[in-house]
């Protein structure tokens, strides 16, 4: 009867093959290829493309399993199952400088002495200080040599020196420190924006090394885990127990776990990484860091957090200042028409005279505003003005935007985590070794494929729960930059610590005191504003672990 004689006989054929490859008839059809099988509608549509990658595999041929010459069945599975490759060195990190794991405030405390952000953002305070010492210094007077109509009496005639003064009127002067001031006190919290930004930056590498440490043990052991389990099935192979494909799949799923534990280190080394050049230290070497993940998360309320954000953060704070700036600033455009007044005078020597004497002059005089009225200056300040009042309302959508997507995942990481450590994890656990318990008893009802199902939901579930953490630890601080707080316990007693809801005035910083800045009204801005002391250097710390003195008391 021809191959292809009609859909009776392909039917029977399929029948055939499946009674064939019937678990009670495993080891037979393990010795077959698939070409060795009969012709099917159904086969020929699960055959593999020949473009797919590893088609071009060869089919699985064995010989079948002889108890007086096992060595032949042995020798042919060795050569179909070579050893697998060996696993990369392991990660050994070293205690830190001081022979204990480096802690996380140490990692603050050293960034926060040696990192260049805030170095630089203290060099702005003393630039901005610097600024607002000179626009309110009064200029200089110009003294020189003066001499009149010489040689028009055959003599010297008048010799002698001059001087001359620019007086700035209108409280000139005082309204061009008041805005500078502002830009320091605007300097100050862009110090505390970058300090709370690097803190919660090492916050966030340091998490990272943590989690890829956690990664780097669980891949470990997953890699141990499908390795025996990959060796055991080769064994039953070897004495004609098990169908060919069986160790085939869990080998697949061995190397799996090689390749992510590969990454798992990678993931380590690159962590610490940035976490060295985040401190300033590029070439600090792995070190063990002392700290858990461990750690309870807990549930915040998002109308606190988000009145917090718009009560504290330096950027709106910032904004307000600005407000305050622009409206000086236009007030030091409608003064600026009003004249300054210009002194001149001379003391001269009137050799003229038979018998020479003294002699001054004196000028008294301004600049009229008949054509220069400072239209434009004021019309420029007042757009200005309005651009500023609009800038609270856009930093606080801004910053509110940030907070809702940091804590939305800050509370979908939290509840997951829980959900795997309590019950997914576990759950699968057990559902794996069930299933291959029950395999083991009763092959005729839980196939070996369902092993495999289950070992490879088990470490879905495991890179998935790795994957959270990591996710979590990001969520928790972007939350605490947003927020600008330190760690989760300040986080946590925020809501119970935030004052009333009010208008805060903008204050000038001015030698470690706060000077209140009222709104600015025409007339109503203060004449002599308190004058402005040179900062402190910054004190220059090296790359310690625990600089002397400690920048931030945590």
């Amino acid at each position: 009867m021809p191959r292809r004689a009609g859909p009776a006989y392909a039917a029977l054929a399929w029948v055939l093959a499946l009674a064939a490859c019937w678990p009670g008839a495993m080891p037979a059809c393990a010795q077959e290829s698939a070409n060795d099988l009969p012709y099917s509608p159904r086969r020929q549509i699960l055959a593999l493309p020949k473009n797919l990658p590893g088609a071009g595999a060869p089919e699985i041929r064995l010989p079948p399993y002889d108890p007086e010459h096992p060595e032949i069945r042995v020798g042919a599975v060795d050569q179909l199952f070579p050893p697998l490759p060996p696993l990369p060195p392991a990660i050994y990190p070293v205690p830190g400088p001081s022979q204990r794991p480096v802690a996380l405030t140490d990692l603050e405390n050293l960034a926060i002495g040696s990192s260049p952000v805030i170095r630089q953002a203290q060099a702005a305070i003393t630039a901005a200080r610097g600024n607002a010492i000179q626009v309110g210094t009064h200029p200089n007077p110009t003294i020189g040599y003066e001499a009149d109509t010489v040689g028009s009496s055959r003599s010297p005639d008048y010799n002698g020196g001059y001087f001359n003064q620019w007086v700035k009127t209108a409280g000139k002067l005082q309204l061009a420190q008041a805005a500078a001031m502002i830009d320091v006190r605007n300097a100050e919290l862009a110090l505390r924006r970058d300090r709370i930004g690097l803190i919660t930056q090492v916050q966030a590498r340091y998490y990272a090394v943590l989690v890829a440490e956690e990664g780097v043990r669980t891949m470990d052991a997953l890699v141990r885990f499908t390795e025996a389990a990959y060796r055991i099935q080769v064994e039953q192979l070897r004495g004609g127990e098990a169908a060919a494909y069986e160790p085939m799949q869990l080998r697949v799923l061995a190397m799996q776990a090689r390749g992510a534990l590969v990454a798992a280190r990678n993931r380590y080394f690159a962590a610490w990484n940035q976490l060295a050049a985040t401190v300033n230290v590029p070439n600090l070497p792995p070190a063990q860091l002392a700290g858990s993940l461990n750690v309870a998360i807990p549930a915040l309320g998002y109308d606190a957090l988000k009145r917090a954000v718009w009560e504290r953060h330096p950027d709106i704070l910032a904004a307000r200042n600005s407000e305050q700036q622009a409206r000086i600033n236009l007030r030091f455009e409608e003064v600026t028409p009003i004249p300054d007044l210009y002194l001149y005078g001379t003391l001269q020597r009137d050799n003229t005279l038979n018998s020479p004497g003294a002699s001054f002059n004196v000028q008294v005089g301004m600049p009229m505003p008949f054509f220069d009225r400072n239209r434009g200056g004021i019309m420029q300040a007042e757009g200005l003005l309005i651009k500023a009042t609009q800038q609270v309302p856009r930093v606080r959508n801004d910053l509110t935007v940030t907070l809702a997507d940091a804590f939305e995942r800050y509370m979908d990481n939290r509840a997951v985590l829980e959900f795997y450590r309590a019950q997914i994890l576990p759950d699968q656990a057990r559902a794996y070794r069930g299933t291959f318990e029950r395999h083991q008893q009763q092959p005729d009802r839980v196939g070996f494929g369902d092993v495999v199902i289950a070992q490879q939901t088990y470490s879905t579930a495991i890179g998935s729960y790795l994957l959270s953490l990591g996710n979590q630890w990001v969520a928790v601080t972007d939350l605490l930059n947003v927020v600008q707080v330190e760690d989760l316990l300040e986080l946590a007693n925020l809501e119970r610590s935030l004052p009333p809801v009010q208008e805060q005035v903008p204050v000038l910083m001015n030698a470690g005191e706060q000077v209140p800045l009222p709104l600015a009204a025409p007339g109503g801005l203060p004449a002599n504003p308190p004058p402005v002391a040179p900062p402190d250097p910054p004190a220059a710390n090296g790359p310690a672990l625990s600089p002397p003195p400690t920048p931030a008391a945590r």
